[in-house]
């Protein structure tokens, strides 16, 4: 190999191998190849001219200056072809695993390892060096040097262990620590970020390889995005939740698919604790969208009426007022619609609204269960409710507000008959049975009214409970006598209640 770079084809090899990777540098659009090509280029155009000195100088020249030439042209050559090599491999990488441009150090690495293999052989048999007793010298110098770049080396060794497990590279948006950007560089010693402020920021690599990576570009699929907001107890938590999801499919920019997410995270001293889940395209924009989020949610909670507590902790004496969740007059309105209370005059339908007890039921809660004892009725105020019945639970039927449900139970003594689940947010109108016994009491003709209602109603649900296919039910007394016997036996009334 040696001769032949001696002799006269070494100069036509190296012209027509810059011709060979000009051309390539021309027609690639590659912009990391063409800087390599450029340097091989470079290279070899020096082993021209070195060549051709070489070839030029006289036979009287000084025997030093030969010998530098020589090492010269041959060093630049095998550096040439190195670069070429090394240029077109890194794009061979590049295609196979569609990646950005590999980091720095990796190109360092190789090109140090490859130069210092081709130099060794080079030097030693040009210039007759013994590079064996030149290791041996500098041990000392290089203990010295390794403690005083201590720091060096360990972000230099840190860069080669980050190289190898890569657990990002250039383009990619990470955070470390609590600095979070677009990977910009990767260096020997160091790693450096553009924040979401535009600034640059450059992070030791021993510092980078003991802290918690997040990569966010990994595989280019959507990142999720957590944000949380405390939010005053007296607001229903799947109003907040709904009304979270409703805001967050406003912004165009969170992902309909996966799609996000509202929790109830935790009760804290002064608010519930809620989390909201979204998910991005490009982890860049998270800043921006939580913004957005934070900006709309203001508004639509002030519309609401849901408050955003301040952070307290007060002291003070409370009279125990119950809070109000229906006024007096939508109460007394929704109990005269229930046809068991029409026999009431004015006075005592007021009575009833000031002993009745409103409740608050969540969505896909259960209110009653089929085959417990009932010891309730129920109206409904607001929302709807499922009547589901049966093995399979089928659903029966629906009430939305004025419906009620549970009088057979508390005023028959029987077990409840259906089961009935909260389809959404609904308020329920509580009536316990010393209620309907004050009531017996006063009016003694009322029990038989009663039965009369219940001896109907019971009849039009075994029809609909069949209808609905949700099976066989007990036996129905047709007889109105047989459930005036039964408020008899539960309510204790004698004949003179009749």
């Amino acid at each position: 190999m040696l001769s032949l770079l001696q002799s006269n084809l070494s100069l036509a090899l190296g012209a027509l191998l810059a011709v060979i990777l000009l051309a390539v540098r021309t027609a690639t659009h590659d912009k990391h190849l063409q800087r390599d090509l450029n340097g091989a280029i470079r290279l070899l155009i020096a082993f021209l001219v070195l060549r051709t000195v070489a070839w030029a100088l006289p036979e009287t020249a000084p025997r030093v200056l030969v010998k530098v030439v020589r090492v010269g042209w041959l060093l630049t050559f095998a550096f040439g072809l190195i670069r070429a090599s090394v240029g077109f491999g890194l794009k061979l990488m590049r295609l196979r695993q569609r990646s950005a441009a590999p980091p720095k150090i990796l190109r360092d690495v190789i090109d140090f390892t490859l130069y210092t293999l081709a130099a060794v052989p080079i030097l030693k048999t040009q210039l007759s060096l013994d590079l064996t007793g030149l290791v041996a010298t500098s041990a000392v110098l290089s203990v010295v040097m390794g403690l005083a770049l201590q720091d060096t080396l360990g972000n230099l060794f840190a860069g080669l262990s980050l190289q190898l497990d890569r657990p990002f590279e250039v383009g990619h948006i990470i955070r470390i620590g609590s600095h979070a950007g677009r990977v910009v560089h990767i260096g020997w010693r160091s790693i450096r970020l553009s924040t979401f402020r535009r600034e640059v920021i450059t992070l030791p690599n021993s510092m980078v390889a003991k802290e918690l990576v997040q990569n966010f570009s990994e595989d280019q699929e959507p990142v999720g995005v957590d944000v949380t907001l405390g939010l005053s107890y007296d607001a229903p938590p799947n109003q907040v939740k709904t009304v979270m999801l409703e805001v967050m499919r406003e912004i165009p920019q969170i992902l309909v698919e996966p799609p996000p997410l509202a929790r109830t995270l935790a009760y804290e001293e002064s608010c519930v604790r809620y989390m909201v889940r979204f998910f991005l395209a490009d982890y860049a924009l998270a800043d921006t969208v939580k913004e957005e989020l934070h900006t709309r949610l203001w508004y639509r909670l002030r519309r609401e009426n849901i408050e955003i507590p301040y952070p307290q902790r007060t002291v003070h004496v409370r009279q125990q007022v119950p809070h109000a969740e229906l006024s007096e007059d939508t109460v007394r309105s929704l109990l005269r619609a229930v046809d068991l209370f029409q026999p009431l005059g004015p006075e005592d339908l007021d009575r009833l609204r000031q002993e009745v007890v409103v409740h608050r039921f969540g969505k896909g809660e259960r209110i009653i269960q089929e085959g417990d004892d009932g010891r309730t009725f129920y109206v409904l105020a607001s929302g709807e409710v499922s009547v589901r019945a049966g093995k399979t639970q089928a659903e029966v039927t629906r009430l939305g507000r004025g419906g009620y449900f549970g009088e057979m139970s508390l005023l028959t003594g029987e077990k409840r008959a259906a089961t009935v689940v909260a389809v959404e947010d609904s308020l329920l109108l509580e009536v316990d049975r010393p209620t309907f016994a004050r009531m017996f009491e006063q009016y003694p003709g009322l029990a038989r009214q009663l039965s009369a209602l219940l001896a109907q109603r019971r009849t039009q649900l075994r029809a609909l409970a069949q209808a609905g296919g949700a099976g066989s039910a007990d036996p129905i007394p047709a007889e109105v006598g047989r459930i005036l016997g039964r408020l008899r036996q539960i309510f204790g009334l004698n004949a003179t209640h009749d």
